[in-house]
C-alpha cells in the first residue's frame, strides 16, 4: 500500500489477509527508517505477535544483505524487537497494551496500529494519536503520521474513521485522512483456485468481510455485539505480555500465548492460583483451526464474577483425536477443575471411553442434543449481564460475533462458541446448586452430570 506522506496523515486501510499488508507495512517503514535520520517507528497492535509480524518479515531483508546490513547498528530481541540504525532512527515492535498502557511517554513519527479492528473500545488510537508529536533532535518536526490497517471488524470507532477517509463518505475529510480497501481478489500473487477454494468454505456474507473487506454486520447474531465487546478483556492478554516479556529479569513461569499470523492466538494461558476454583470443558475435534471440527479446551477461573478464561487451546488435530486428548490431560493436570465438562454426542459420542481407556481421563460428559438449548441460554444471559470475559483472542471473537442458530449457517465453525456455552452452563450451577429457578433452568434433564455434581460433592466429604 503506497500513500502520501504529509503532517496530521492518517492512513485507515482495511485490507484482508491475503492482500500483502505486512510486506507493505514492512517495507514503507524501512524506507523511511533508512532515508530519515532520527526517526522514530513503532509497530504495534493488540497482541505482541501481531506486533512484531513486520519485524520477522524485514529480517531476512537484512540479514546477509551486503546493501542494507552496514546500516543498521543494532538488533534486540529482549525485552521487544527493536531494530536500530546507523543514522539514528529506531523501530519498535511492540503490543500497545490496554488502553496504549504500553507506549505512553514515548515519541514517534510513524506509528502502525496493526489489526486495530480487535480493539472494540477505540481509546488506544486516542493514545497512539498522542504519541505523534515533537521535533527530532536536528530540529526538524516528527512526521505525525498514523496508519491504521486491518481485517474489518464491527468495531463502531473503526467504520467512523474509515469514512472520515473515504471520498463516497458524508464526513470525508480529505485534509487529514486517507482510506484504502484492499480486497483478496487484488492480490496478483494468489492462484483463482486458490481463491475459488476459500470461497467454498465462506457464506456470502463472511466473503464479503473476509475476502471483499467490507465492515461486517451481525443482525442475526446470536450474542448483542456491544455486549460481546464488554466481554473482552485485553488486561488478561497484558498480563501474559508483561510476564513473558519483562523488562528486567526472566520471563515468569506458566504463561503461554501462541499465535498464528493470520488467525491469530491458538493458545493462551495463565498460571495455577491454588487459592482459585477451575472447570474444563472441551469439544473433541481432529481438524484444524480455523476450520469446523477443531477441538477445542478451555478453562474457566469461577472464584469470581465475571468468570476469566484462564487456558485457551484451539487444537491442530492433524485427523486425530489425540492431539485434543492431550490438550484436555495437560490442562486437567494444570488447573485442577472441580469439574470436567466434554460434548460427548454426535461423532463424538465415544469420545469419554477413549479419553478414559487411552488418557488415563475421568470426564463428565454432556449431553448436546439434550441441553444445547440451556447451554446457549445461559451463556447468553452471561453475555448480556458481562458475567464472563475472555482475552483479545481473534478466533473466538470471530466465531461469537458470527454464531446464529439458523440452519443455512450451520456449516460456520462454532466449536469455541459450544465450548464456552459448556463453561457457563457448569458454573451456573456450581455457583447456584441449591437454587430451584436455577437448576429447572439451567440443570440437564439426564442423570450423568447430576451424578457427576454428587460425586464431587460427596468426594468433598471424603
Amino acid at each position: 500500500m503506497i500513500v502520501p506522506d504529509y503532517n496530521n496523515y492518517v492512513g485507515n486501510g482495511i485490507i484482508n489477509h491475503n492482500s500483502g499488508k505486512s510486506v507493505s507495512v514492512a517495507a514503507s517503514y524501512l524506507i523511511d527508517c533508512l532515508t530519515i535520520p532520527n526517526f522514530r517507528a513503532l509497530n504495534t497492535s493488540v497482541t505482541a505477535k501481531q506486533a512484531e509480524i513486520p519485524f520477522e518479515m524485514v529480517m531476512p531483508w537484512i540479514e546477509g544483505n551486503d546493501k542494507l546490513q552496514h546500516l543498521i547498528a543494532d538488533i534486540a530481541l529482549r525485552p521487544y524487537p527493536t531494530i536500530k540504525f546507523l543514522n539514528g532512527s529506531v523501530w519498535v515492535f511492540r503490543t500497545a497494551g490496554k488502553d496504549g498502557r504500553f507506549i505512553r511517554g514515548l515519541e514517534f513519527d510513524r506509528i502502525n496500529y496493526d489489526e486495530a479492528g480487535l480493539d472494540y473500545t477505540g481509546e488506544t488510537i486516542k493514545i497512539l494519536r498522542g504519541r505523534l508529536r515533537g521535533v527530532r533532535p536536528d530540529g526538524s518536526q516528527r512526521m505525525a503520521r498514523m496508519d491504521v490497517i486491518t481485517s474489518p471488524t464491527d468495531a463502531q470507532w473503526l467504520k467512523e474513521r474509515f469514512d472520515k477517509g473515504d471520498p463516497t463518505s458524508d464526513k470525508f475529510d480529505p485534509d487529514h485522512f486517507y482510506s484504502l480497501r484492499a480486497t483478496t481478489y487484488e492480490n496478483t500473487r494468489l492462484d483463482p483456485e486458490q481463491i475459488k477454494a476459500m470461497e467454498a468454505e465462506y457464506t456470502d456474507e463472511m466473503i464479503d468481510v473476509e475476502m471483499r473487506a467490507k465492515f461486517p454486520e451481525y443482525g442475526m447474531s446470536f450474542f448483542p455485539k456491544s455486549h460481546l465487546q464488554a466481554c473482552v478483556d485485553q488486561s488478561l492478554n497484558d498480563a501474559a505480555y508483561e510476564a513473558m516479556h519483562p523488562e528486567k529479569g526472566a520471563p515468569k513461569r506458566g504463561y503461554v500465548v501462541e499465535e498464528h499470523p493470520r488467525y491469530g492466538i491458538t493458545k493462551f494461558e495463565l498460571p495455577f492460583d491454588p487459592r482459585k476454583s477451575y472447570i474444563s470443558v472441551g469439544d473433541p475435534g481432529t481438524d484444524s483451526p480455523p476450520h469446523r471440527n477443531s477441538g477445542v479446551v478451555m478453562v474457566f477461573d469461577i472464584s469470581q464474577k465475571p468468570i476469566r478464561n484462564v487456558y485457551f487451546h484451539w487444537v491442530d488435530g492433524r485427523g486425530s483425536y489425540n492431539p485434543f486428548l492431550n490438550s484436555y490431560k495437560y490442562a486437567m493436570e494444570k488447573y485442577r477443575p472441580i469439574l470436567k465438562g466434554m460434548d460427548t454426542t454426535g461423532t463424538q459420542k465415544a469420545i469419554d471411553e477413549l479419553a478414559f481407556e487411552n488418557m488415563g481421563l475421568s470426564i463428565d460428559g454432556l449431553n448436546f442434543s439434550q441441553d444445547k438449548a440451556r447451554m446457549l441460554n445461559s451463556l447468553s444471559l452471561d453475555v448480556s449481564n458481562h458475567n464472563i470475559c475472555w482475552p483479545v483472542i481473534k478466533g473466538l471473537v470471530k466465531q461469537m460475533n458470527n454464531y446464529c442458530d439458523e440452519v443455512e449457517l450451520k456449516k460456520l465453525p462454532q466449536d469455541i462458541v459450544m465450548t464456552i456455552a459448556q463453561a457457563s452452563f457448569l458454573a451456573r450451577y456450581i455457583n447456584n446448586p441449591e437454587t430451584t429457578e436455577e437448576r429447572e433452568t439451567f440443570v440437564p434433564s439426564h442423570s450423568n452430570y447430576r451424578q457427576a455434581f454428587k460425586a464431587r460433592t460427596s468426594g468433598r466429604r471424603r
